[in-house]
């Protein structure tokens, strides 16, 4: 019997010392889910929405003013940083947003205002939240 018990507690030691080399979709413990928010408040279409997030591009496509688009995505590690691209007139923009990690909650509020100025808050989404466009 002792012997059960000594073997449960050696695998129970080997996990938690090797928990975060466990890939983060069997990672239960953590939040799996990544969401990220775009509101346009520019006054103006912009086109090409792009976020770069987890090393991979997600296309949003346009974003009429005035309108949010929302993205959720499965989180592939524990920390990753957020690029946003579009065209604001004509003219193409890429932003470096911030960081999204376990403290943020995996979860980022970028807003695009007049002349293409990019703002977020990290560790928030809109209260508007899923896609207005139409």
């Amino acid at each position: 019997m002792k012997r059960e018990y000594l073997i449960i507690a050696l695998v129970v030691l080997f996990v938690w010392a090797n928990r975060d080399n466990i890939p983060p979709r069997f990672q239960f413990w953590k939040i799996y889910n990544t969401t990220i928010t775009v509101q346009n408040g520019s006054g103006q279409d912009i086109s090409d929405v792009t976020l770069v997030v987890w090393s991979a591009p997600h296309a949003l496509g346009d974003i009429k003013k005035d309108s949010v688009k929302e993205l959720k995505t499965p989180r592939l590690r524990d920390i990753t940083d957020v690029i946003i691209r579009f065209k604001f007139a004509s003219e193409p923009v890429e932003r470096y947003v911030g960081t999204l990690d376990a403290n943020s909650g995996y979860t980022m509020n970028i807003q695009v205002n007049f002349a293409g100025v990019v703002t977020a808050q990290v560790g928030t989404v809109s209260s508007d939240g899923g896609d207005k466009s139409k």
